[in-house]
């Protein structure tokens, strides 16, 4: 059964929600620990689920229907950018969880504008890939 479709959901829904937080947090509200504890909780969520759409979409890339249907200029890059993702998101955690509150203004601005760079680009060339097949 394929689960691909299924974990991407939360993923992105995490990944986004979580950078989004973290860049109110360093630009507006510094001061506000709830913001940044929110951020870090679905940083936490989305290191379990992005680890878990890689596994689940390398193993639907090497289904017989997706090699021949879909094209290499859009699975090629969105594998790799989710491969690139889930390293940062797991980095990136490992350094927040340590430096906590404590990290600098510039530093977690530059990670939640990387992070959602990222994460939008994943998510273009799913959605291309889901055009195709559907």
């Amino acid at each position: 059964m394929n689960y691909h479709p299924l974990v991407i959901y939360f993923a992105v829904g995490a990944l986004v929600s979580s950078y989004t937080a973290y860049f109110i947090y360093f630009t507006l509200l510094s001061r506000s620990g709830f913001v940044f504890y929110y951020a870090l909780t679905n940083h936490a969520i989305s290191v379990v689920f992005s680890l878990l759409a890689v596994l689940t979409g390398l193993s639907v890339a090497g289904t017989q229907y997706v090699q021949q249907k879909a094209p290499f200029i859009f699975l090629f890059p969105h594998k790799w950018l989710a491969i690139t993702l889930t390293a940062y998101t797991l980095l990136t955690f490992i350094l927040l969880w340590i430096k906590q509150r404590e990290m600098g203004r510039r530093l977690g601005v530059a990670f939640s504008f990387v992070g959602l760079g990222l994460s939008l680009a994943v998510l273009t060339f799913g959605w291309l890939l889901r055009l195709i097949f559907f």
